[in-house]
């Protein structure tokens, strides 16, 4: 191996390293959530059913991932608009949508949910840790202006009690103070 070549694969390997200790750095730290995790396409169709989503509805995903809960709601007609902090799945979610020609219907912004406003959502959907879901409950009682429905998957609130379960998935109704 030539000393050029070899530079340049310890530079490619140098520029690859970092690039993985930036994502770990912006998802960890400076926007931290939960741990990016595929929900199975058979939980997302039981939460999307449990909520009884329609095309009337504004679905909101929380921590949106790869999209695959924005595309299922577009599928049913619905408004879905997604929050991920992840550049790199909110790209691999609009090559998705795109691909599924649902931009009409779906969409998703690179963005904390933590600043998101809430009061266009009929239904939020989430995946969140439980040392997140109290203060999550607090930011949507103090803004909401109508009621809404939240479908979350595998973790509860634990000030408030959920109006139905399916396995688990977990659905509140939100109503404003």
């Amino acid at each position: 191996m030539t000393p050029s070549l070899y530079f340049a694969c310890l530079l490619l390997l140098l520029l690859i390293l970092i690039l993985i200790l930036a994502r770990l750095i912006y998802t960890n730290i400076i926007q931290p959530g939960a741990v990016y995790y595929p929900t199975p396409t058979s939980t997302v169709k039981k939460m999307l059913t449990l909520a009884k989503v329609t095309s009337k509805d504004t679905v909101f995903d929380l921590g949106s991932g790869d999209g695959r809960i924005l595309i299922e709601a577009a599928h049913h007609g619905t408004t879905a608009i997604g929050y991920e902090i992840d550049p790199l799945l909110v790209h691999q979610s609009r090559q998705t949508i795109k691909k599924n020609k649902l931009s009409h219907l779906a969409s998703v912004k690179c963005a904390s949910f933590w600043r998101a406003d809430f009061n266009q959502a009929t239904i939020i959907t989430l995946y969140l840790f439980p040392r997140y879901m109290n203060r999550l409950q607090k930011k949507l009682e103090k803004q909401l202006t109508h009621p809404l429905l939240l479908v979350s998957h595998d973790y509860q609130f634990p000030r408030k009690k959920y109006i139905k379960k399916k396995d688990n998935i977990f659905l509140y109704r939100f109503n404003p103070l």
